[in-house]
């Protein structure tokens, strides 16, 4: 009964502020149980609440939402889908009218190839620009190379990264791993390129490059990496070693000149028996 109940209260919010003018678009609001005044749109909801608004879904266990403004509060379990935009959290605050999310507790966003985590994490839609709120973060790419930092930003529509603090990046695919106090990431570049800025250093099949600055390329789909560095350059190679050839199996002259392998001549009951090859004998 409560399910119907709330289908039917979604069904009268959408109706109501389709005719708003105030209301961008209509919201609709379902749970198990809702508390809803008409007077402000002020819905408290318990119970796999779900909420679409602007094209996007919301779910959790409860919210505190407005279906005027857009705005609230979601706790527990939450996931957000929008287009190619999906936020999971525990804590959702909506601003702004759904514009602007800040993702509490283990936070991550993930937006086509990219996904930013943080143990908070604000979100700008319209501006498809993201940053991190506390001392640790990551942007990991679909690959499995990860940047790991204090503090990263991240503009989707520039496909510029930002990363401060104990910047640390591993690429798998690549064999790469690099550290920095500062990196920039330019995922539209057409290699894909990072610069490390300040105390950096990259190693790739042992051999390490550092410097003040430097700029790494072929980080994207592109992977013939280069190393660009300025300022205290070092380098250090690490010669590869040659591949050893296999031995040559050895192998006896017995009785005459054809020679006879060793696997062959330890046939039978070695040391011992006398064995036959041919019609030579031997001890």
């Amino acid at each position: 009964m409560k399910k119907y109940t709330a289908v039917v209260l979604g069904l009268l919010f959408s109706i109501s502020f389709a005719s708003t003018v105030m209301a961008a678009e209509p919201s609709s609001i379902y749970a198990d149980q809702i508390d809803y005044d008409f007077r402000n749109g002020q819905a408290v909801a318990k119970g796999n609440v779900v909420i679409k608004r602007d094209g996007g879904t919301a779910t959790s266990k409860n919210a505190d939402y407005n279906t005027k403004t857009g705005n609230g509060k979601l706790t527990g379990d939450v996931v957000s889908n929008k287009e190619d935009a999906k936020v999971t959290c525990q804590t959702m605050n909506i601003a702004e009218q759904g514009d602007h999310i800040t993702a509490i507790g283990n936070a991550v966003l993930k937006k086509a190839d990219k996904t930013l985590r943080a143990s908070q994490v604000e979100y700008y839609a319209k501006r498809e620009y993201a940053e991190t709120v506390g001392d640790w973060a990551q942007l990991g790419m679909d690959d499995g190379s990860t940047i790991d930092a204090a503090y990263l930003n991240y503009s989707m529509k520039e496909g510029l990264a930002t990363g401060d603090g104990n910047v640390r990046i591993v690429s798998p695919p690549r064999k790469l791993t690099a550290r920095g106090d500062r990196a920039i990431y330019n995922t539209k570049a057409e290699d894909g390129t990072i610069e490390l800025i300040g105390h950096a250093t990259a190693t790739q099949d042992g051999d390490t490059v550092s410097g003040n600055t430097l700029t790494l390329k072929g980080t994207g789909a592109q992977k013939d990496q280069v190393a660009i560095a300025d300022g205290n350059v070092k380098l250090v190679f690490v010669p590869k070693p040659e591949k050893k050839q296999p031995p040559v199996e050895p192998y006896y002259s017995i009785v005459g000149d054809s020679p006879v392998p060793e696997e062959i001549y330890k046939q039978g009951n070695w040391p011992g028996e006398t064995i036959k090859i041919g019609e030579t004998a031997l001890a």
